[in-house]
């Protein structure tokens, strides 16, 4: 039996070609109408040829507002910071003058050492000026202490000789107020011309070490120092600010006792003694040593003196050291407290040796070296994955302050774009004040900044830098704050890595901007 194909159908196969034709022409109308909204509102770039691939607008919109979230691992171990953190000790006399050791300091540095407390006894001129030659070896110290990237603790005094210790009466052999204004104003050249190298100044001159106690000036009776009027405390205040005024006022100067400033500028100053109180901070040179630190705090008004250090030293600065071993209130807890509550930003190293001794074998001194100053912990950030030249870019970063104060002298903060392709270099600065990033909170970074309208197209490493503030030592790496966290700091750069990059696009034509296809024969 023959097998006989079907008659074919040409009404079906005539309407195929019809549903075939209407295909055509309504995907022909659907891609005129797309392309003439793209062209129109310029989403294809000059010189686009038909049959090339061009974005969606929408999803080109949506690139743009892509974010990437990064969170950041902190680090369990001493983070070397400037003008925070233990500190060593430095001495010279003008009687005796001593050289610092370059390579002493370089070690210092190596060590993680940011700080030294830079003692300048004054002890030949008492009765006249500072002599060239000593205010030369003040400077040529000073060079020394910048080549090793470090900063000073500045203190002056005329004696420290106390004859109370040996069983004797005074006079004690500080210089008068007369005197003292004298060699501030000798030195004010040299305070001025190193300031960006002096990270804070303890107030000084007056009494034995400089410490405004044993003294023969600046009391209505030697013999009873710890009795000051008022008329006493009015004259402590004029050395005082004439210290300050001998400073930038970017720069700190600080007293040993906390009635000492409420003496002085009262609870609320005003006028020019309110800028003076704002930069007055404090010193404490018995920290734990007794009930009163020795003095530190009025017998009747512990509490109270407290209370007043807490609140001041939250953006001023406190520092010092231990004199003597005083169990159990020199060990671990209540050390731990204190430091926290009194914001304190350095302390000696060196001593007292029993109670730091007491500290380490208790187990809180690698606590203390990683919470002096500041600690600046990145906690996580939120940044966008494209940007074009000129267009916004939003950040947003939270970090935590760990340590026991705040960042205490001013410094910029800026966003850094480095190209991954040459390494150049483009600063965004952002503004907020380091100053109040108060311990123990969390702290952000939430801006909107500028891409550069010149820069080239590429990809950006993103990186947060936080230099010094002086030009002199900006371009430092010694002298930037670094994060305590893992695989951020550039140590050559000086900055800390986001650990993000950023795709910079060429900028496309903008909106309302008509754009036509070349025509294309054949």
């Amino acid at each position: 039996m023959r097998f006989r194909a079907p008659k074919p159908r040409y009404d079906q196969l005539l309407v195929l070609l019809m549903i075939a034709i209407l295909t055509l022409v309504l995907v022909a109308l659907l891609s005129t109408t797309l392309n003439s909204q793209w062209l129109e509102q310029g989403f294809v770039p000059e010189g686009t040829a038909p049959g090339m691939v061009i974005r969606n607008p929408v999803t080109m919109e949506k690139r743009m507002e892509e974010r990437v979230a990064v969170v950041y691992s902190p680090l369990d171990e001493p983070v070397p910071n400037p003008e925070r953190g233990f500190y060593r000790y430095v001495e010279t006399r003008s009687s005796a003058p001593v050289a610092y050791d370059a390579e002493m300091l370089t070690d210092y540095a190596a060590q993680g050492i940011r700080l030294l407390y830079c003692i300048h006894y004054l002890d030949d001129s008492v009765d006249g000026p500072i002599s060239d030659a000593f205010l030369a070896h003040i400077q040529e110290n000073l060079n020394r202490v910048r080549q090793a990237r470090l900063k000073c603790i500045l203190r002056f005094a005329y004696t420290d000789d106390d004859p109370t210790q040996r069983g004797e009466a005074p006079p004690f052999g500080d210089a008068d107020k007369a005197r003292i204004e004298s060699h501030i104003e000798q030195l004010a050249p040299i305070l001025r011309a190193n300031s960006d190298i002096i990270a804070f100044v303890q107030a000084g001159f007056i009494g034995v070490w400089g410490e405004w106690y044993y003294t023969d000036h600046f009391v209505d009776d030697p013999s009873t120092p710890w009795i000051v009027s008022n008329d006493q405390y009015a004259r402590r205040r004029e050395v005082l600010t004439a210290l300050l005024d001998a400073l930038p006022v970017t720069r700190t100067v600080g007293v040993r006792y906390p009635f000492a400033k409420a003496a002085m500028f009262g609870d609320n100053p005003t006028g020019d003694q309110a800028g003076y109180a704002a930069r007055t901070g404090f010193h404490n040179d018995c920290f734990l040593a007794s009930d009163t630190d020795f003095g530190t705090y009025r017998d009747d008004q512990i509490d109270a003196d407290k209370a007043y250090l807490a609140a001041q030293t939250q953006n001023l600065p406190l520092g010092g050291e231990t004199c003597t071993r005083n169990r159990p209130r020199s060990q671990c807890p209540t050390a731990l407290a204190e430091l926290e509550r009194f914001h304190w930003t350095y302390l000696n190293r060196e001593y007292n040796e029993d109670v730091l001794a007491d500290w380490e074998a208790d187990g809180c001194l690698a606590e203390i070296e990683q919470r002096l100053g500041y600690r600046l912990v990145l906690k996580r950030g939120l940044y966008p994955t494209q940007a074009e030249p000129g267009a916004a870019l939003s950040i947003f970063i939270e970090l935590e302050n760990e340590g026991f104060a705040a960042p205490i002298n001013p410094r910029p903060l800026a966003l850094v774009l480095r190209s991954t392709a040459d390494g150049d270099v483009h600063i965004l600065g952002i503004n907020q004040d380091l100053r109040q990033w108060l311990p123990g909170s969390l702290h952000r970074i939430d801006d909107t900044l500028t891409v550069p309208a010149d820069l080239a197209p590429g990809d950006y490493e993103m990186l947060l830098s936080l230099p010094d503030e002086a030009p002199s030592l900006a371009a430092m790496p010694a002298y930037a704050i670094r994060f305590a966290n893992a695989d951020t700091w550039d140590a050559a750069a000086g900055a800390n890595r986001l650990l993000h990059t950023l795709h910079v696009e060429a900028p496309l034509p903008t909106e309302g901007t008509r754009v036509y296809l070349p025509n294309v024969e054949n």
